[in-house]
């Protein structure tokens, strides 16, 4: 295959990144690639770069300094992860007939995303690994153990036969990645076993089960801040090691999950070393933002900027506590405008009089998928009174997403939102994970902070059936 050598203009931005190269059987007009940089929220950065006619393209963007970033690099319906340090350089090449096993790199950062590429093909995408935990998670303690060790001895085991042209600091790396997958799994393991073996919600979680995270160390370190199963690890770790320890609580006893929390915060401000405490305060005082009393999230704020005053998670901390003043219940829902059967634009304030029951997806959410077959019975039960179903999807493919809503029958109105993550809809919305769920009284104002989902069909028939009038 010939190589078009992209003359890259001198002057470049700091710690750019460029990617240039050509793509033979293209797919689509376009190549992108997106990545978040925020690390208590996800807003992800998204660049395209248009295929000239020969199938030739570059672009440049900006990654953070001194660290790796995590990237997904899209060329139609193919994926490609990178891992990318500032001022790589990448040249590529690739068949897009054949996409996994012809993508090749050459320049400066090439050994890794040729590494990554490489493991692809022979072992899967580095999503795949949390893929093959999550299916042990119905094992024994002592068979989930295993699994996790067979699982991370056989990365390792990859690594080493491959490593000779890596950087011995992108080794570390990714020995670390998959040692802190692990890790993270450990904590998880305790109420998904359960919930899959009595196939319901629970919060009753045996002794039996906290084997698992007897296992998981305390390992905190500031220079891991850059490695997202890290991130993961450090939301949990200290509470898994205290359930693990005895400290039990059902979420109905609100005063002792109080207690439970308050707790947490005094160990981490204690026990994790600043970079890790800073993270771990701020991302859950943000995502519980919306789960929490206001007046909760004020208290742990002020007792968080007591400790880190100038920190850079303030700016996104007032701004979630801005939006979900503005999300709260007796609050007006921004508009959207869907569309219905016939293809007729069906605004949300014309709905005024019916209760909505909204839900952000995307085709690539399978839990989203899952959901909204589950919200058949709820429909069929609600079928001749003013109640409407609405989704907004977030995906970037209409027409694979159209058949799925033909192919599982999902009624309802229907919106694609232009822009996905960071469209109007998303912002207004506050969207941070999906599926997302919403519920808009009959005056067209939100009803409840955090509605039941289709999978508490129960109490989501209850709470939409207590705002009919």
């Amino acid at each position: 295959m010939v190589l078009l050598v992209v003359l890259l203009a001198t002057a470049r931005s700091a710690y750019a990144v460029v990617i240039s190269g050509t793509i033979k059987n293209r797919l689509s007009d376009t190549i992108s690639v997106s990545f978040n940089t925020n690390r208590i929220a996800y807003y992800p950065r998204q660049y395209f770069a248009v295929l000239a006619r020969d199938g030739s393209f570059s672009m440049s963007f900006d990654v953070p300094e001194k660290e790796y970033t995590t990237v997904e690099l899209k060329h139609g319906n193919r994926v490609a992860d990178l891992i990318l340090d500032p001022y790589d350089t990448l040249l590529l090449t690739v068949n897009a007939a054949h996409f996994d096993s012809t993508i090749h790199y050459n320049g400066r950062g090439s050994a890794i995303q040729n590494y990554v590429a490489a493991h692809t093909v022979s072992k899967g995408r580095m999503n795949q690994y949390a893929m093959r935990l999550k299916e042990s998670i119905p094992e024994t303690p002592t068979a989930y153990l295993k699994a996790l060790e067979r699982e991370r001895k056989a990365e390792t085991d990859y690594l080493k036969l491959h490593k000779k042209d890596l950087p011995l600091r992108f080794v570390n790396y990714w020995t670390a990645y998959y040692e802190y997958y692990n890790y993270f799994f450990m904590q998880q393991y305790p109420q998904v076993h359960e919930m899959l073996r009595v196939r319901r919600y629970t919060d009753t979680i045996p002794d039996s089960n906290y084997k698992v995270v007897a296992q998981m160390p305390l390992a905190f370190h500031d220079s891991l801040l850059q490695l997202p199963p890290y991130l993961l690890y450090l939301t949990g770790a200290i509470e898994a090691r205290m359930k693990a320890s005895g400290f039990s609580y059902f979420m109905k006893d609100t005063a002792r999950v109080r207690r439970f929390r308050d707790s947490v915060y005094k160990r981490v401000y204690k026990d994790m070393p600043a970079g890790s405490a800073e993270f771990y305060a701020a991302q859950g005082i943000y995502a519980g933002v919306r789960s929490q009393p206001l007046s909760d999230t004020r208290a742990l704020y002020a007792d968080f900027k007591k400790h880190f005053a100038t920190s850079t998670f303030c700016e996104w901390i007032d701004k979630q506590i801005a939006i979900t003043e503005r999300l709260e219940p007796g609050q007006p829902a921004p508009e959207i405008v869907f569309t219905d059967s016939t293809g007729a634009p069906v605004p949300l304030s014309s709905l005024r009089g019916k209760v909505v029951y909204l839900q952000f997806w995307a085709g690539f959410c399978k839990q989203c998928i899952s959901e909204m077959l589950r919200e058949q019975r709820v429909k069929d039960l609600e079928k001749n009174k003013p109640v409407v179903f609405a989704y907004v999807s977030l995906g970037d493919d209409a027409d694979g997403e159209a058949e799925l809503l033909k192919k599982y029958k999902i009624e309802g109105i229907f919106c694609r939102a232009r822009g996905g993550w960071n469209s109007n809809e998303a912002q207004a919305y506050s969207i941070q994970s999906l599926p997302a769920y919403f519920l808009i009284d009959q005056d067209g104002n939100f009803a409840l902070r955090n509605p039941a989902s289709p999978v508490m069909a129960t109490q989501q028939i209850l709470e939409i059936g207590k705002l009919l009038k």
